[in-house]
Parts: C-alpha cells; structure tokens; sequence
C-alpha cells in the first residue's frame, strides 16, 4: 500500500492519478504499462511515483483498492441460503450488472478490475488483489453449489468446470464491452450483461440431452 505521505496529497490530485494509472493498466497491461506515461497524463513529475509508492505492484494495487471501495464491491453479496430456484438467476443477473451501471460514468473503475485476470501468481498473492480474487472465487462457488442444490444448475460436471465455464463467458463478455463502451448507453450495457447471464444460465442448466435422450456427458470419464 501507498506511503502515509500519499494522504497528504491534494485530493483532486490522487483522482488525476488514479485515473490515469487505471486506464494505463487496462489498456497496456500489468507488464507493459509505463510509470512515465502515467505520470505524464497525471501531470505529476516523474519522481512522485517513488515518492508515494513503493514500486508499479503497489501502485496498481492502491488502484485496484480505490476502484473497488468506489463501486461498493464489498456490497455486493446475496442470502444464498434465501434463494429459491424462482429468484436465483434473477439474484445472479442483478450481481453481475450493478458494478457495470455504478461505472458507468467512469469505466476505467471497471476496467482496471479486469486486469488482475491476466496477472502471475506471484503478484496475485499481493493485497487487495488476493482478496478480491477469493473474494470472487468465493462467492461464484457458493452460487453454483447453492444453484445446484435448488435445481436450477446441472451437477453431472466437476464444479471447476462449470466454475471456468462461467469465467469465459464473464471475460470474453468484458473484453468485449469495454472496446465498444463508448458507443454503448446505460441500457444497453445493462442488456448485455443480462444477456450473458442468459448464456450462463443456458450452459449451466440441467437436463442438456444428446439426440438419444441421454445426458450429454454421461459417458465421460471424471
């Protein structure tokens, strides 16, 4: 985490910087993203960096802390122990879509959240970021045990399976959302986000039948 003395900088200022280190981060990279260029767009001198941080993992991590408290991550969970199999995919569509509308008017807050997918291990192990992916983790597992003890997900698949199931439809509808964010209004990334939720629902559904009535993977050796 940032040096105390990051605290005394003028608020207005950490904005700048957060902004311009998150969109950095989501458009280049961990790896590739360049402390000059985002010091340069936060119109700070190149020595600040150092100054207030401790190398380019402790900025991007006091990044990926501050998106996450301004869209309210931590808020986001469900009673899943209240779910029934009427309400649970309607739960999981309003999980997934309110962090993109709480962004709306500042995508690089959801952006920059995307990049910790593509990181090492090594540096996943850093807070925040190791909280917010068990975070995650956590909370996807426990919905598809609870969805598959109400009927609504299937069973006959290993639970990491459906887990990565669901993972790549998530990124690959991210990636896709914030190159065309700018030409997209607030209904239609709500809509989009339903809709992959729909495709979610229609992977994870029970009772997927080959032509002879049989489950299509009963015959797979788990």
């Amino acid at each position: 985490m940032p040096f105390s003395r990051f605290e005394k900088l003028a608020p207005e200022k950490r904005e700048r910087l957060f902004e311009a280190a998150a969109q950095e981060f989501a458009s280049r990279g961990f790896e590739q993203a360049s402390l000059n260029h985002i010091l340069e767009q936060a119109q700070m001198g190149k020595g600040s960096a150092y100054y207030y941080f401790e190398d380019k993992a402790d900025l991007f991590c006091t990044v990926i802390e501050h998106a996450r408290e301004r869209l309210h991550l931590d808020d986001l969970s469900a009673d899943l122990a209240q779910l029934s199999a009427e309400t649970f995919w309607p739960t999981v569509t309003e999980l997934r879509r309110e962090p993109l509308l709480r962004s709306f008017e500042q995508p690089w807050l959801f952006r920059v959240l995307s990049v910790p997918a593509h990181l090492s291990p090594v540096l996943m192990e850093r807070e925040p970021l190791a909280r917010l992916s068990q975070q995650i983790t956590t909370l996807v597992r426990q919905l598809i045990k609870r969805g598959q003890d109400l009927g609504v997900i299937r069973a006959d698949l290993p639970d990491d399976l459906l887990f990565a199931w669901m993972f790549a439809l998530d990124q690959a509808s991210y990636q896709w959302l914030m190159s065309h964010w700018e030409r997209m209004d607030r209904a239609a990334v709500s809509a989009l986000s339903d809709r992959t939720v729909a495709a979610m629902r229609g992977a994870l559904m029970p009772g997927s039948t080959s032509a002879d009535g049989q489950s299509s993977f009963c015959s797979l050796s788990l």
